[in-house]
């Protein structure tokens, strides 16, 4: 199992890269549009498509691992009051829902890529992006979250440690 626990790790690590890339891209986009704009009176006429499909990708891919460095928002009021055991099965519990829900938006996601792809949908915009693309983007996302949350909620199921590491070291001067 540690393996399995590394391997989903490191994919959600990839992930996490592919959404800092997909931020880069973003900022790289704004940049290029407000310079063709304010310089040479002109647009790329997509920085709003992409920015968006960027958007969804930055989301969508960094959940993993947000979900692995147990950073996402929780409210604890009711788990802390538990004892430790009880708190770890509330987890899993929470992570397999999670799984779940992200395998029935994955299912949905499937049905509009291969629509898309069958179709031949493109997007109204002059790029004329084919749909699956983005679409197939996201729904990969929502694979890999679920993937992690099924790695998280066994971890917490069997009492194994988490292969990110917990401290981090601070940025010096």
């Amino acid at each position: 199992m540690p393996r399995f626990y590394r391997t989903v790790y490191f994919i959600s690590v990839a992930a996490a890269i592919v959404s800092a890339a997909s931020l880069v891209f973003m900022v790289g986009m704004i940049a290029l549009e407000i310079i063709l704009r304010s310089v040479f009176s002109t647009s790329t006429f997509v920085t709003a498509e992409f920015v968006g499909y960027a958007v969804a990708v930055c989301t969508v891919w960094s959940l993993s691992y947000v979900l692995e460095h147990e950073q996402l928002i929780r409210v604890n009021l009711l788990i802390s009051r538990l004892p430790p055991r009880v708190q770890d099965l509330m987890t899993a519990i929470s992570a397999f829902v999670l799984c779940a829900s992200s395998l029935g938006l994955g299912w949905m996601f499937w049905l509009r890529v291969s629509k898309a792809w069958s179709r031949g949908t493109v997007s109204p915009s002059i790029a004329a992006v084919p749909i699956w693309i983005p679409e197939g983007m996201i729904l990969i996302g929502l694979l890999i979250l679920a993937l992690q949350s099924f790695a998280h909620g066994l971890r917490h199921l069997q009492g194994y440690p988490s292969p990110a590491p917990r401290d981090p070291q601070p940025f010096t001067e």
